[in-house]
């Protein structure tokens, strides 16, 4: 299920968990005119192959910052990676990297060898900063 929440000007979707085969389902909303939407509901693979779940938002900012996290079935939730909207650097972190697409509004997580233990709940989120005066 995609579920998208605003916490202060946090706005997240999910992925439900990964699978062999991978299964996302989705439903989505929006808040204030801003908004993060998983791309495809459906994704299948084996143990061993590359995942890629795809992101796309909406915003209105100029800078910005994009997580992708995951969800044990603890309810733990575990940071993977950040993408800034001013770097043009393809982010990498220990078997995640990303495919940022500022122009399109899209950033894709890719999962670069799955496992079995990736079958958990993946989630996309944006943070706009605020900055006082």
């Amino acid at each position: 299920v995609l579920v998208l929440e605003r916490i202060g000007h946090l706005f997240y979707s999910h992925y439900d968990r990964i699978s062999f085969f991978l299964s996302f389902d989705f439903s989505a909303g929006s808040n204030l005119g801003q908004k993060v939407t998983q791309v495809q509901p459906t994704a299948s693979t084996q143990e061993g192959e590359e995942v890629t779940l795809d992101c796309s938002y909406e915003t209105s900012q100029n800078l910005y910052h994009l997580f992708w996290y995951k969800q044990l079935l603890s309810g733990e939730m575990i940071f993977l990676i950040r993408q800034i909207s001013s770097s043009t650097r393809t982010e990498k972190s220990s078997g995640y990297s990303v495919v940022f697409q500022k122009s399109s509004k899209s950033i894709r997580l890719v999962i670069s060898a799955s496992q079995l233990e990736d079958s958990v709940k993946y989630y996309c989120a944006l943070w706009e900063p605020t900055h006082s005066v």
